[in-house]
């Protein structure tokens, strides 16, 4: 799923309550498959602390959540796989691919627009693209106040298999009053935890 459309799906799904285990612990969180001829899939790390609760949805796809049924400071933590729909190398096509998927799917959104774009390329590695998204929710909050939902994201191609992708994003929705000044360098050690493993 692309990046936009699991953002509008988040946004619909806000008061999700995320069962499962708290993830109290630092210990990295794997998603993949193996089949019979191959195995893929990568690992990270989510925050320590208990009100982060874990959500599988299958192998391929996990979510960590916080504070998951708030519509003025939640946050989510997604690892999945993916089937990229061009090719990542080079990486500046997979780059603008990205960019222009987002610029359009949020041209005509009736959830929310675009407030800050950026998809360059992840200097830690070349194999991924680093994406900021913040979006400005049409809707304001009950008190008025604006709603945002932000995320930074990787977004990386198999360095074996063309058709492999893997993405792992954090996630902030909040109102004005809960705007994170430390939320760049959160999201970032989350995702510089991300680890590529292929058999």
């Amino acid at each position: 799923m692309p990046p936009a459309a699991r953002t509008v799906l988040f946004l619909l799904l806000a008061t999700h309550t995320a069962a499962g285990w708290a993830a109290q612990h630092t210990e990295p969180l794997r998603v993949g498959y193996t089949e019979r001829d191959r195995a893929f899939g990568f690992t990270f790390t989510p925050p320590a602390g208990k009100d982060w609760k874990q959500d599988k949805w299958g192998s391929g796809n996990l979510s960590v959540d916080w504070n998951a049924g708030s519509t003025t400071d939640s946050r989510k933590i997604e690892a999945y796989m993916t089937r990229p729909d061009v090719p990542t190398s080079p990486l500046s096509g997979y780059i603008e691919n990205i960019r222009r998927k987002l610029e359009q799917d949020f041209s005509n959104s009736p959830v929310a627009t675009i407030n800050h774009l950026q998809v360059s390329e992840y200097p830690a590695d070349k194999r991924c693209a680093s994406i900021h998204l913040r979006l400005e929710l049409r809707q304001p909050a009950a008190d008025g106040q604006r709603q945002w939902a932000e995320q930074y994201t990787l977004s990386c191609g198999s360095p074996r298999y063309a058709d492999v992708g893997y993405e792992l994003r954090y996630y902030h929705r909040y109102t004005d009053a809960h705007r994170d000044p430390n939320l760049q360098a959160k999201a970032e050690q989350v995702l510089g935890s991300m680890r590529i493993e292929e058999d």
